[in-house]
């Protein structure tokens, strides 16, 4: 699976309230310049091949980038990033970055940014999520 759908299907069943649309690779020119909603943008990083054995690989190691572009009467996004960290921790993920927020000049949007990593095994059985709900850490 593609670890940018992998992404966005685990954090869509976490149900965040705070997340009002999350997007994989780009953002739609209607919601480019909305500052309204609380929008999730996931992009893929890089895929390396890993594990090495044999001549060959028996891994892929897959990085995502997920950026969240808070609405202007957003609440405080703390708790929020604290149980999207967990959620992605508690799902096999590797928080590999936390680049911290910034703040849109042009929009005065605030913006998070993480890098998180998954090891896929060739072969390996797909685990079901572990649901990290909203308020339950």
């Amino acid at each position: 699976m593609l670890a940018t759908k992998r992404a966005k299907v685990l954090i869509q069943s976490a149900s965040f309230k705070i997340l009002d649309e999350i997007y994989t690779y780009n953002i739609p020119q209607s919601e480019d310049n909305n500052v309204d909603k609380t929008i999730c943008l996931i992009t893929d990083v890089r895929t390396d091949p890993a594990l090495p054995g044999n001549e060959d690989f028996h891994a892929l190691d897959k990085e995502v980038e997920v950026q969240i572009f808070y609405g202007l009467s957003a609440p405080d996004p703390d708790e929020f990033e604290t149980q999207l960290q967990h959620l992605f921790i508690q799902n096999g993920w590797s928080e590999l970055d936390n680049r911290g927020h910034t703040l849109d000049p042009d929009t005065n949007q605030l913006t998070a940014t993480f890098y998180f990593d998954y090891l896929e095994i060739e072969g390996a059985l797909e685990r079901p999520f572990l649901i990290q709900k909203e308020g339950n850490n």
